[in-house]
């Protein structure tokens, strides 16, 4: 069971995301083909992050991200990029993806469970209530992240839950 611990309205910078990125179907994931745990082991198994975290003065945020894209091109794809969050100037390694998401309002939350697995897969629906109860939408959502707080969602809690930030655009 997951929780929702911490919900605010943010004006979120201009930003990058940049990282390796894999593109499939939103119906293959709906029906059980999550290949997301598995990209995210291989990108810490290249060591992924390093030549993102050699950029000291680009990095907006030091924890890790995932960031689903494009769910609304009408195409039934969508994008997700495991990497991190970056500021204008940063250079793009080869191999790797980069997009720029504009300056927006976006909700945070912070979603609690006993299981990152857990928490990773409902997130999005809490947050998504929580911006309808308080009168704000995400209808037109064209992104969403995911990002892994090193002191929340990779070492438990007292009570052996975790923590995983969620951040969605508002319109």
């Amino acid at each position: 069971m997951e929780d929702l611990v911490k919900f605010e309205i943010i004006k979120l910078p201009s930003i990058y995301i940049v990282g390796k990125e894999i593109r499939y179907s939103d119906a293959a994931l709906n029906n059980g083909d999550n290949r997301l745990p598995g990209f995210w082991e291989m990108c810490y198994k290249e060591n992924a992050f390093a030549p993102l975290e050699a950029q000291t003065e680009y990095v907006l945020n030091h924890s890790h991200a995932g960031v689903f894209l494009d769910w609304y091109l009408g195409d039934g794809d969508f994008s997700y990029i495991v990497g991190m969050l970056m500021k204008e100037g940063v250079t793009i390694p080869e191999g790797y993806a980069a997009r720029e998401l504009a300056e927006t309002d976006a909700a945070l939350c912070w979603v609690k469970s006993k299981s990152l697995t857990e928490t990773r897969a409902v997130p999005f629906e809490s947050t998504a209530k929580a911006i309808k109860e308080n009168g704000r939408s995400c209808a037109n959502m064209k992104w969403c992240i995911d990002l892994y707080h090193r002191s929340r969602s990779v070492i438990p809690d007292e009570n052996g839950e975790v923590i995983l930030d969620c951040y969605i655009p508002l319109d």
